[in-house]
């Protein structure tokens, strides 16, 4: 799957002084003849408040812990050493048999997705690069996209992008590969031919692109890549397939030099509303758009222009520090999903679903948008001061949210960023951290897990955890207990917010 933001604006476009937008429409819808009249349709959106108020007398839940606090359950990552010398800035093995980076400058916001025929990687014998065995490469079948993200904080200069690359006899034999520096939005070509030497079953072809002088791409604050394999010529192959043929990625690789972290660099902030309008009589894409709204206020108008028709929509609010994964491309109201990374802890994501929209004439409708996450609180009761804590690490066990609105089937959507990181400064005053859980709309509750690993300033696993509870999205849940191990206290409070939909508090 991949994040992909139009490039052109459609004419059926209108401004309100609150918006700067950009609309895409889709293929000319089916009508009737001579049929040509436009009519504009107006939401008034509603309901983007953050505030949050807990109820009081709320219920508690016992929560199981680990047996043994001593093991993190970390999956171990390479971290990264400043130095004037080159070295690798990220480096993918999949000898784990997951999509997380063996090495990394940051490894809770880098990430791989892709959109395929089947929706779940695969791994299959790899192909060896010192001082990494052989082990595994990601196998993915009908391959359309690759998106690898590689956040730049700390890298002073890039020396170039490397990867090994196979295929089975009814695969790929060539890819295009592209690069963005704005998170996605537009992508630039890196290399538009890449034709396989061997094209035999499974061959190892060898890539690398030189990036020393490319000097815009150090600026930006993150890199990010995109393969486009196709057919190519098929030289020993079989003839192309392309929804069963597999495309192989090893040793994927970022080289460059890594001096420091570089202190109080800004954070581009998003607020764009994203909205998806559906023809009723056939669930095909009539029009589609993303557009600014200002987060500080309690509404936002949307309007924009149809033919008469019946429609269905679903509009969608992000404000956050990270675009919303959403398709590429879309035709039909079944492929729409919806999904945020889990390292965009205080992503804030409302929207809702308009099941009716008959358009004769001009039209206008209030909406109201509901919460499409849930907000995860820790509050620590320790009596004894917390200063020495340096950091605490805090890993999803649960599968990544993919909200389909009107797919019948879930969507496997792995971002590779299974973990946040906080570097609290707790005083007698303030023992408490939180994040956003995305989760879309739910209509029956979904447990929740956690591993969660405390340190203290020397970098020392002090204790590890896990807590869990079953809800639904627009809750607001509380995990309430001692931060550090005692042996008569065995649990967290867990609360839940009804106030929302719901509030939980549970200890530990």
């Amino acid at each position: 799957m991949k994040i992909l933001f139009y490039q052109s604006c459609a004419l059926f476009l209108f401004f309100s002084f609150l918006f700067s937008s950009c609309e895409k429409p889709a293929p000319q819808l089916p009508g009737k003849p001579g049929e040509e009249t436009l009519h504009t349709v107006r939401f008034n959106l509603k309901g983007f408040s953050t505030s949050i108020t807990p109820l009081a007398n709320s219920p508690s839940l016992n929560v199981p812990r680990l047996s043994n606090p001593g093991k993190s359950g970390l999956m171990s990552v390479i971290g990264l050493e400043p130095s004037p010398v080159e070295q690798h800035l990220y480096f993918w093995s999949f000898n784990e048999e997951n999509l997380l980076p063996t090495k990394a400058v940051n490894s809770s916001a880098a990430s791989i997705s892709f959109q395929a025929a089947d929706t779940s990687p695969g791994f299959t014998a790899g192909y060896g690069l010192s001082p990494y065995p052989a082990g595994r490469s990601l196998s993915l079948k009908g391959l359309q996209s690759l998106i690898i993200v590689m956040p730049l904080n700390g890298v002073s200069q890039l020396a170039k992008l490397a990867f090994d690359v196979g295929s089975s006899g009814t695969g790929p034999k060539n890819f295009r590969i592209y690069y963005s520096i704005d998170s996605g939005n537009t992508y630039l070509p890196l290399s538009a031919d890449n034709q396989f030497t061997n094209t035999k079953d499974n061959a190892r072809n060898s890539y690398e692109f030189d990036l020393s002088e490319m000097n815009t791409i150090i600026q930006a604050q993150q890199l990010t890549i995109k393969i486009e394999p196709f057919e190519g010529e098929r030289g020993e192959a079989n003839d192309f397939d392309q929804n069963r043929g597999t495309f192989k990625l090893d040793n994927f690789r970022l080289s460059g030099i890594y001096n420091e972290e570089r202190p109080g660099e800004p954070i581009e902030d998003i607020s764009k509303i994203h909205y998806f309008v559906f023809n009723a009589d056939d669930d095909l894409l009539a029009l589609q758009g993303s557009t600014i709204f200002n987060a500080a206020e309690e509404g936002a108008d949307l309007a924009f222009k149809l033919p008469t028709g019946n429609y269905y929509a679903l509009i969608t609010s992000n404000v956050s520090h990270a675009e919303l994964l959403l398709p590429s491309t879309l035709t039909k109201a079944a492929d729409l999903y919806i999904s945020n990374h889990f390292s965009n802890l205080n992503a804030s994501i409302f929207g809702t679903h308009v099941p009716h929209l008959e358009v004769n004439s001009n039209t206008q409708l209030e909406v109201t948008l509901k919460r499409y996450f849930s907000q995860v609180k820790f509050e620590f009761t320790d009596e004894e001061d917390l200063a020495h804590i340096r950091k605490i690490n805090i890993r999803r066990e649960h599968n990544h949210f993919v909200y389909v609105p009107f797919g019948s089937n879930p969507l496997s959507l792995d971002t590779g960023a299974t973990s946040i990181e906080f570097y609290p400064q707790f005083n007698s005053e303030n023992k408490s951290l939180s994040f956003n859980q995305f989760m879309g709309e739910l209509i029956d509750p979904i447990e929740l897990r956690y591993v969660v690993s405390v340190y203290d300033t020397n970098d020392t696993l002090l204790r590890t955890f896990t807590l869990s509870s079953s809800i639904k999205n627009n809750v607001q849940l509380l995990f309430k207990g001692n931060l550090l191990e005692e042996e008569d206290k065995q649990q967290f409070q867990i609360e839940w917010n009804q106030a929302w939909d719901d509030s939980l508090t549970e200890t530990f």
